[in-house]
């Protein structure tokens, strides 16, 4: 912990409040009707523009790339996951992968008081000047999720029904779309009484909230809100079609209820981490795409691909019925059944069934838009050499994925196809994809699972394929920044702001030098010309990155941890 120094009452204070997946495109329609009061007061009284995400802009290295400042391949996280190149798996990451330091971080070396709420990737909890409650990493309810440890049980017994996550995931797995909406809806009562109940009894200077309502709200309710979705149903809409309003709605009362509380001398900063949007019909199957091209093999000729096949099958749909009928503690113990050595060799085989790696040159995992090039000397079973052939291979496959056409326009389906040094730098970019694909549409990039490998991987999926998970909303890279207080111009819009902005604007609002590392810039076009002249951005000397974490390091987690965030992720639709 930093030196303690006692908060005065004119020290510069900022609150953070993160709402994950918040997208203008619901927010601005809805501010103007005069549906969102709140939002409508912030953005008038404040300056506000959307706020661009990472690519890919999933959840835990968005966030991460927010509260350090610095882009991924400097601290270390780009997704859920990470490459274990001893296979052709992956391990799930948490805080203990992280490498860079957080505001909250930087703020207590320096004697400021903070606190921190539910951030993702903050688990386990690290000692801070302050309180720490952990994030949605965090594995469950019955882990040490809060610094000090103590605080679990205050926190437990002063806000009833205070939950990290709320499992409207599992209630949407079992097709009770009325008790995911209510678990949406009680995550957000109890995330803001526990921020008032921390910010009322607790001295702080600095304070960071994140809501995740509002992406579990878009990923399984988008749906019954837009009429032009092709899985709306005008039945189901009457009854759950306003959720979505009702999540932000609960969202702006809150912050309303919060903003009258706020001591003086306090800049508000209204964040997320990505957007949201339709999941639409369109799919592209990269697997497929590169099959096509002549550079991945399958092995579904062989008897023992096609009984791989099968078996994983098996498996996928007995593991979703258990889900369905059993109760929590009946499926801790069917999990200590199956050994973690079979489980870790068969979630290798669900990203990548039955390929030849010795006939394979490049692959995806396809959730995601990645491509990774089966590198000699990198991969298990590489084939490509490094140097002149990998950048042959990564220039073919640019230009063959630029060429696609969305079916339904004949425009170009992707925005762009980029190699990872070409959106990174730092000392993680060696273990991050070799190539990263963009594009507008919310969950383009979707596994091939039929037999027939002739199709055109570009392709309209029927209304039965986009119905067999439960989502039907997805990421996109425009999030939301609304700044607020008397440090900051009223009623600006402004434009080009990115995650690792964030924190240097943070810290120039709180008067605080900027670690020279940091990636971001200070949005001045946003701050009165009064803030810069009495508090003038000030860049401290760079300091040298921190290099890579033990590539053995087990994230934090234990087995039984890491079987149940894994399933909490399937759940949201992030592992397929």
């Amino acid at each position: 912990m930093g030196t303690e120094r006692p908060t005065a009452p004119d020290r510069k204070r900022v609150l953070i409040l993160g709402l994950d997946g918040a997208t203008f495109d619901l927010i601005t329609p809805w501010a103007e009707q005069g549906l969102l009061p709140t939002f409508a007061r912030l953005m008038a009284e404040g300056s506000w523009g959307t706020l661009r995400s990472i690519l890919p802009p999933y959840t835990l290295g968005a966030w991460s790339t927010m509260v350090t400042g610095r882009n991924p391949g400097k601290h270390g996280v780009l997704d859920f996951w990470k490459r274990d190149f001893h296979s052709y798996g992956f391990r799930l990451q948490n805080a203990s992968s992280r490498v860079s330091s957080c505001i909250w971080r930087t703020l207590g070396d320096r004697g400021r008081k903070v606190i921190v709420l539910n951030v993702p990737m903050t688990y386990p909890p690290e000692a801070v000047n302050g309180v720490m409650v952990s994030g949605m990493d965090t594995p469950g309810m019955d882990a040490p999720y809060t610094y000090p440890r103590a605080l679990k049980k205050e926190l437990e017994e002063r806000i009833p029904g205070y939950m990290i996550m709320p499992n409207d995931w599992r209630y949407m797995r079992r097709h009770r779309p009325d008790l995911a909406k209510a678990e949406l809806l009680k995550e957000i009562e109890a995330r803001f009484a526990a921020t008032r109940y921390l910010m009322g009894t607790l001295p702080w200077e600095f304070t960071m909230v994140v809501s995740t309502a509002t992406d579990g709200a878009a990923h399984f309710f988008w749906k019954y809100h837009d009429t032009a979705h092709p899985l709306h149903d005008a039945h189901a809409a009457k009854e759950y079609g306003d959720t979505l309003l009702q999540v932000y709605q609960a969202v702006d009362g809150e912050i309303g209820k919060l903003l009258d509380e706020l001591p003086n001398e306090t800049s508000v900063l209204l964040v997320s981490d990505h957007g949201n949007g339709a999941m639409g019909p369109v799919a592209l199957h990269l697997n497929l795409w590169l099959h096509q091209e002549g550079l991945l093999a399958f092995r579904s000729g062989t008897a023992g691909g096609a009984v791989s096949s099968l078996l994983m099958g098996v498996f996928k749909r007995t593991k979703e019925v258990l889900y369905d009928l059993l109760p929590f503690q009946q499926l801790e113990k069917l999990r200590r059944l199956f050994p973690d050595v079979l489980r870790q060799r068969t979630t290798a085989r669900v990203f990548f069934p039955d390929l030849d790696w010795l006939r394979t040159k490049a692959y995806s995992e396809e959730f995601r838009g990645h491509v990774w090039i089966n590198l000699c000397g990198r991969d298990p079973q590489g084939i490509v050499e490094p140097g002149v052939e990998y950048e042959a291979m990564r220039d073919r496959i640019i230009q063959g994925l630029s060429l696609l056409e969305d079916p339904r326009s004949g425009r170009r389906l992707l925005n762009g196809v980029y190699r990872r040094e070409d959106l990174y730098s730092g000392p993680f970019v060696s273990g991050f994809p070799d190539l990263l694909l963009e594009s507008n549409d919310a969950e383009l990039f979707r596994p091939y699972k039929k037999p027939d490998r002739s199709v055109s991987p570009v392709r309209l999926a029927s209304k039965e394929e986009l119905g067999e998970g439960q989502t039907s909303g997805g990421h996109l890279l425009d999030g939301i920044l609304i700044a607020w207080g008397e440090a900051v111009q009223k009623g600006r819009q402004i434009k080009g702001a990115a995650l690792t902005d964030v924190v240097p604007t943070a810290l120039c609002l709180m008067g605080e030098p900027i670690p020279g590392d940091i990636d971001g810039r200070v949005l001045t076009e946003l701050l009165e010309p009064s803030h810069l002249e009495r508090n003038p951005a000030r860049w401290l000397a760079r300091e040298d990155d921190e290099g890579p974490v033990d590539e053995d390091d087990t994230g934090g987690y234990s087995d039984d941890e890491a079987r149940r965030v894994k399933e909490r992720l399937e759940g949201l639709g992030y592992l397929g």
